[in-house]
């Protein structure tokens, strides 16, 4: 898949290709900073991504006073559970979360996965197994990549 990438900068002893990083939003200091264009205003709160290459340039965050590697990234594959006929390989689907409240269910975490938001449109990366539902809705997991 032509994923699309992203130049970011994460610290650099965490720089390394196919870690994977939940973006949480600027710190309290990045409003002013020169670098903030590429190290927080190109990526959204609360999405998961993933390292795949490391540039030849390090900069210093003088607000944090930490050396900053710039990387590429893209949006990672992100495990949730999907009603059974979307869980097709390659299908391109609207991602939505069920209605469900049963936050104690071993698979909640899978049916509202942290990463995705309810009406995401996301690529199904890999169908993994079935997962049994409570509610008795047939749901497999999957690996879903947002669509940039």
């Amino acid at each position: 898949m032509n994923e699309k990438r992203i130049v970011t900068l994460v610290g650099k002893s965490y720089a390394k290709v196919g870690n994977l990083f939940i973006y949480r939003g600027p710190g309290s200091k990045c409003k002013d900073c020169e670098y903030s264009k590429v190290c927080t205003e190109n990526m959204e709160p609360g999405r998961i991504y993933k390292i795949v290459r490391i540039r030849d340039r390090v900069l210093l965050c003088k607000e944090y006073k930490v050396e900053m590697q710039v990387v590429e990234v893209v949006n990672a594959e992100v495990p949730a559970a999907i009603p059974s006929v979307q869980a097709i390989q390659g299908a391109v689907i609207t991602f939505r979360t069920p209605e469900c409240d049963r936050e104690g269910c071993i698979y909640y975490d899978l049916c509202f996965p942290e990463g995705l938001k309810s009406e995401d449109r996301c690529i199904v990366c890999d169908v993994i197994q079935s997962v049994p539902c409570s509610l008795g809705a047939p749901r497999k997991k999957v690996l879903l990549q947002l669509v940039s």
